[in-house]
């Protein structure tokens, strides 16, 4: 009997992986991207932002249109300084054509001679989100834009220091610990503002019976997420973003909900409960499809058959939290990946910058998590008895917010 469920369980993971690996956008993240021409001492700059961003700017109150607003925008917040002394803004951010969705201008900066070091210092749209990043390509021949530079600009370094190189390629002034240093801090802010993925960890924080089950549950997390993560970035495997992050709500559910129910033995109702709501839903979007197939809905019916059948009590529970944890990471680790994928790796730097990104996360699960992990426990005596558990309550919030999660990103 054990075996037929375990093979039932299988089944519903693969078949809820052949559906998720399929090509498709990444996360969206607060983004823009620019291209730079140096040809001697003019430096042509063009700069696309998604047109939702752009109208958070202030900027826009002064503005006559959207392109208008982001021209008057990097006026003020792009700046060259070259030999102690800013580059003169020759021609004004104009628009440009761009894709359906964003905005482009083009704008010309004069320096002073081909040769000496310029820095580059972009502040644009930081000061709104500390979360955004901005991936510029420079060149010196517009012809050879293969030889292009590719910066990275976050809200942690937003300078760089470039110089004409050889071969009509423009050269850093930086090197391999550069490019892990800002990917790095890349890593921790945007795990900082992951709020799915912070709250999945907190859920496995309730269901460990000690620090010790915590400390293994997060390094599996860590190893599952750390292995979709580089495959999805290297592009070996791609990942349909809709079921990523609606599994990513599940995950969440799932893991707070079995807190109470694995603990009260209601599991295998809930799962069975859960799979008939999910059969009928696939019922309702096979009529009317929304984008989210019949594949993932026959997925998650196998998985949530054969998981809760599996569950019976909370050891069962503690017993299959590692493997479990494991395959939810993997999950994650697409979601993760969703901001590089954007942006690509500098191809100069490709393992530093992907090493310092998953180094970044893993420090800012430790700098929120780590504390809780060490003190929460002392905190909880002092605190006053309510009429449920403290960890019970936070299971139903963590459960109701994950449910949100699923229903607004695979339903909505």
């Amino acid at each position: 009997m054990r075996f037929r469920v375990w093979a039932f369980l299988l089944i519903g993971v693969v078949a809820l992986a052949a559906y998720a690996l399929t090509p498709a956008q990444a996360h969206n993240k607060s983004l823009s991207f620019s291209d730079w021409l140096w040809d001697g001492e003019r430096l042509t700059v063009s700069f696309t932002a998604p047109a939702r961003d752009v109208t958070l700017l202030p900027e826009i109150a002064l503005a006559k249109d959207l392109s208008d607003t982001l021209g008057l925008h990097l006026n003020k917040h792009l700046k060259l300084v070259q030999i102690n002394t800013p580059c003169r803004l020759e021609r004004s951010f104009t628009k440009s054509p761009a894709h359906d969705g964003y905005i482009r201008v083009t704008g010309r900066f004069r320096c002073y001679n081909n040769q000496s070091t310029i820095e580059i210092e972009n502040h644009a749209f930081f000061n709104l989100a500390r979360s955004h990043v901005h991936f510029a390509r420079l060149s010196l021949s517009a012809s050879r834009q293969s030889d292009a530079t590719e910066i990275l600009f976050t809200a942690t370094q937003r300078s760089h220091l470039i110089a004409p190189g050889e071969d009509g390629q423009i050269a850093r002034a930086t090197d391999w610990r550069d490019a892990m240093a800002s990917h790095f801090w890349l890593g921790v802010e945007h795990i900082i503002t992951g709020i799915d993925h912070l709250a999945f960890v907190f859920c496995l924080l309730l269901i460990s019976g000690s620090r010790r089950e915590t400390l293994w549950l997060i390094s599996g997390f860590t190893i599952g997420h750390s292995i979709t993560l580089a495959l999805a970035v290297l592009g070996l495997v791609q990942a349909d973003a809709r079921v990523v992050e609606a599994l990513i709500g599940f995950s969440i559910l799932l893991v707070a909900a079995e807190r109470i129910l694995g603990r009260n033995a209601m599991m295998p109702k809930a799962g069975l409960l859960m799979a008939a709501g999910f059969f009928v839903l696939s019922f309702i979007y096979t009529i009317w499809p929304n984008g989210f197939g019949l594949t993932a809905w026959a997925g998650l019916i196998l998985f949530c058959m054969t998981y809760g059948a599996v569950i019976g009590s909370a050891d069962d529970t503690r017993r299959l939290a590692p493997i479990m944890t494991i395959a939810f990471g993997l999950i994650h680790g697409f979601g993760f990946a969703g901001l590089l994928v954007d942006i690509g790796l500098p191809t100069q730097a490709l393992a530093p910058a992907l090493l310092g990104f998953n180094l970044g996360i893993e420090a800012g699960q430790l700098l929120i998590f780590l504390p809780l992990v060490i003190f929460g426990p002392y905190l909880l005596e002092e605190l006053p008895t309510p009429p449920i558990k403290w960890a019970d309550l936070a299971a139903f919030i963590l459960a109701a917010f994950g449910m949100f999660l699923f229903v607004s990103r695979a339903l909505l």
